[in-house]
């Protein structure tokens, strides 16, 4: 018989301090034809929204038919791992002044293009969980018939490496 630990749902105020934290995350958005789309992005937080800096290019170009997005941040810390999930409607920003205050602008990007646009998430929902470490022991072990513990529940054994999937450059920033 395995056991799963039980993960915990975190609070609100969890959450966004688990957001402040951080600076790299997935944007999730869909496409012309509904399908979902996923993007590595650099992040800054404030008062309640999430702020991205973009190139001209795809998310720039969806948001403006598509606004519903979800925004993802997974991490670990020593309470094990946990993770926080933002939904709501994406814009662009043009006031200068919320630009500077959401603090965006100071944010490294990973990425070498230049990014003049910036999208602020406005939070709908928040929601986050957190998961124990796998090898914490749980508070009552469960056994099998013989008082062994049983196998891990997920084991690396036969894996292969996956098929590379095909990408496309980028955008070129002269849109």
């Amino acid at each position: 018989m395995t056991t799963h630990s039980p993960s915990t749902h975190l609070d609100t105020a969890e959450c966004w301090k688990l957001l402040e934290q951080h600076d790299v995350g997935r944007l999730a958005m869909t496409d012309e034809e509904g399908a979902p789309d996923i993007f590595p992005v650099n992040f800054a937080t404030y008062e309640g929204a999430v702020y991205i800096r973009t190139a001209p290019d795809i998310k720039d170009v969806r948001l403006v038919t598509r606004p519903a997005v979800a925004f993802e941040v997974d991490g670990h810390d020593e309470a094990g791992w946990w993770s926080v999930v933002v939904r709501g409607a994406a814009a662009r920003v043009e006031d200068p002044a919320e630009v500077e205050r959401s603090g965006i602008s100071r944010v490294v990007t990973a990425s070498p293009r230049h990014k003049p646009h910036v999208l602020k998430i406005t939070a709908a929902a928040i929601t986050g969980r957190r998961f124990p470490d796998r090898d914490q022991k749980p508070a009552r072990a469960a056994h099998d018939g013989d008082g062994a513990a049983p196998a891990h529940p997920h084991p690396r054994t036969g894996a292969t490496r996956p098929v590379p999937i095909p990408s496309l450059p980028p955008l070129s920033d002269h849109l």
